[in-house]
């Protein structure tokens, strides 16, 4: 992994130092940049790609990860919630790690362009931040904490619910639904058996199930996502990655007992994409794509008609498109990031 220019801590719920943000580039750049993957990733994946868009995109690029997902040495994952986070609780974590990314910015204080970077299930705290401070964006402490932009890889959830002219397309076939759910369950409830019965049961009901998932190609990744796994330069042990499986666990307790606003209100693009446009990439070597098709035919949509927005299929990648694409990635990023 290579050195950071410095890591600042942040706090999530009552543990002051919980969260790390791995800070890449100049400080005093007119950019900035907050960088969070999903399952089953700590601060690793995105490095990279950080430390190339600091430097392509003049931004000073903070790298940050869902709350339990890092373990490091002055905070391992055993020290988190053993139940993990509620999804609350991860939208308030990314609020905090963007307040410690702009506090360290020196750029005319507080007027840095703030790019959001999302992959995965960094999506879901990441768009919930992000439609939060823009309800919030008249309140002066809140204002510069507002995304101007956003980026999203691999998951994007609805269009808007008052997006006009909703664009019409087809639904999920049974396969696509099998596979989804299929894997889903097996994640949130080798959680669940972690959690409330063994830490051993939980390694032997996940290991003959994820052999399955393979054997029976219901997994929704393919070989050159594995590949990517497998080269991880700090293997997950299978006690972490279980753990790390809490948001499966919490997606079907919120799908099984929504709020009055349903299960994840705050998921959706945005109203106004002008005023915070998206660019959203995915790999087309998957077997499953965890985005709405509405919102993706939305931000073409937009694209055709000379706004900022954008869906792109990046061809030969995967679940971890900036990695098997990196340049072509990149180059997207940096000029979605660039132009104003």
């Amino acid at each position: 992994m290579e050195t950071p220019k410095k890591i600042v801590t942040y706090p999530i719920l009552d543990d002051p130092f919980a969260g790390a943000v791995f800070l890449y580039g100049d400080f005093d750049a007119p950019n900035l940049a907050i960088c969070c993957a999903g399952y089953p990733d700590d601060h690793e994946h995105f490095i990279p790609f950080a430390r190339d868009l600091a430097k392509k995109a003049n931004c000073l690029v903070g790298v940050t990860c869902l709350p339990g997902y890092d373990d490091r040495e002055d905070h391992p994952y055993t020290a988190c919630k053993p139940e993990g986070y509620s999804f609350d609780e991860m939208i308030g974590a990314m609020q905090e790690a963007v307040k410690a990314l702009r506090k360290e910015s020196t750029y005319k204080k507080g007027t840095a362009k703030l790019t959001g970077i999302f992959h995965d299930w960094g999506v879901l705290p990441g768009v919930g931040y992000t439609n939060r401070a823009l309800a919030l964006a008249n309140d002066y402490m809140i204002k510069d904490l507002c995304p101007d932009q956003v980026v999203l890889f691999d998951v994007m959830g609805p269009p808007h619910p008052e997006t006009e002219n909703m664009p019409i397309v087809r639904k999920d076939t049974l396969y696509e639904i099998f596979v989804t759910l299929t894997y889903r369950i097996v994640f949130a409830t080798a959680f669940g058996i972690r959690r409330f019965v063994s830490k051993t049961l939980a390694q032997v009901y996940l290991i003959p199930n994820m052999v399955a998932l393979g054997v029976l190609r219901i997994g929704p990744t393919l070989e050159i996502d594995a590949k990517v796994f497998e080269q991880r330069k700090v293997p997950i042990s299978l006690d972490r990655m279980i753990y790390m499986a809490y948001p499966y666990f919490n997606m079907f307790k919120a799908m099984l007992f929504p709020g009055p606003k349903g299960a994840f209100p705050e998921l959706s693009l945005p109203k106004d994409l002008v005023k915070t446009p998206f660019l959203y990439m995915y790999g087309t070597e998957k077997r499953i794509h965890f985005h709405d098709r509405r919102a993706v035919e939305v931000l073409k949509r937009e694209n055709k008609e000379g706004r900022k927005s954008n869906a792109i299929a990046v061809e030969k990648a995967g679940h971890w498109l900036y990695l098997h694409q990196p340049e072509f990635c990149l180059n997207e990023v940096v000029k979605f990031v660039s132009d104003a």
